[in-house]
């Protein structure tokens, strides 16, 4: 599957939900509105608030630690753990999203949480 601008404008959005504008705009995307950029910002933190209620942000994070513990057991990191840890959750929480998007995954949420879900909507 090919990858698209949005797609891309996308990944850079869901770096983060305080700065996914910036790192937009720092990329070469222009500023949207203010009504299409408060939109975009609570698309973000909707999908970051289900991975963190389905458990995958915690595991993003710890996957994130193993990785740069074999980083640094391999004299391969050069700046230290606790700065790259946000970095690689960051980008771990954009490729789930991204591979969410193209359909090449799904996220399985059971019924309790959908309700809960469900009514916060309303």
């Amino acid at each position: 599957m090919e990858s698209t601008v949005a797609d891309k404008r996308l990944f850079y959005l869901m770096l983060s939900i305080a700065q996914g504008q910036d790192f937009a705009n720092f990329m070469g995307f222009s500023t949207p509105s203010k009504d299409v950029a408060d939109a975009e910002t609570f698309d973000i933190a909707s999908r970051w608030a289900l991975f963190v209620s389905q458990g995958i942000a915690d595991n993003t994070q710890e996957s994130a630690e193993w990785m740069l513990d074999l980083l640094e057991k391999s004299d391969k990191l050069g700046t230290p753990k606790e700065e790259l840890v946000p970095v690689l959750v960051a980008y771990g929480m954009s490729l789930i999203n991204r591979l969410l998007e193209s359909g090449n995954i799904s996220i399985v949420i059971d019924e309790e949480t959908l309700e809960e879900w469900t009514k916060s909507d309303e």
